[in-house]
């Protein structure tokens, strides 16, 4: 799961249409964030499988970010972050909702390598193994989110062409992503892209959400 972890941004932006539209992107993937953190120091580790349909990782050992209560402790983290930062606390609490969500969307795609509790029994339904549906889904999701939040900017009067660019772009790496690659293999690599990349699309969230200008003039 990719871009289908931002439908739960855009539909939580939606619901609640003053939250920070970037807070909300990057808790929908604070997790992987987390996980490519410690991928570059080895704290968490995965391995390739290129035989494997669909996502060729095998995500081996990453109970820090991606065991339950774990995503559990890094959505309360978030949650009093935005605290801190002065968000109201119904906010907060969106935000730390969005951070958890990212655990229950990859239960969906992930192969049995969820720890229900750090060295516990592993979840997963395994969606990666057919790669049009899972696709499918992501696509889905981004595009029930997307038109959410869309709508919502539209019943406030701002413009909608930032926002249909934004998914656009989202759109664009998910196929980016899907072609036929050579998949990384070295952790501070893969790391590093993943949160480069992670931390670009929560940035260009910002100017999007600040385009508040009324669609009519």
């Amino acid at each position: 799961m990719f871009v289908g972890h931002y439908a739960a941004g855009f539909a939580a932006k939606a619901a609640f249409p003053r939250a920070p539209l970037w807070s909300l992107i990057g808790a929908s993937q604070l997790l992987d964030i987390g996980f490519s953190t410690l991928m570059i120091f080895g704290v968490e580790t995965f391995k390739v499988d290129s035989k494997l349909p669909g996502n060729p990782f095998i995500l081996e050992n990453f109970p820090w970010t991606h065991s339950l209560p774990a995503a559990v402790v890094w959505a309360l983290l978030a949650a009093g972050a935005a605290r801190l930062a002065r968000l109201p606390l119904h906010i907060c609490g969106v935000i730390g909702a969005v951070v958890l969500s990212h655990w229950f969307l990859d239960l969906i795609v992930h192969r049995p390598d969820l720890e229900i509790w750090p060295g516990g029994p592993v979840a997963g339904f395994g969606f990666w193994n057919l790669p049009v549906a899972e696709m499918a889904l992501e696509m889905g999701l981004l595009m029930l989110g997307g038109a959410a939040w869309v709508a919502k900017r539209e019943d406030f009067r701002q413009t909608s062409w930032p926002a249909v660019l934004y998914l656009g772009l989202l759109m664009l790496l998910a196929i980016m992503f899907a072609l036929p690659a050579p998949p990384p293999s070295d952790p501070v690599y893969t790391g590093i892209f993943g949160i480069v990349l992670s931390l670009f699309v929560t940035a260009l969230a910002w100017p999007v959400d600040r385009s508040w200008r009324p669609a009519n003039g």
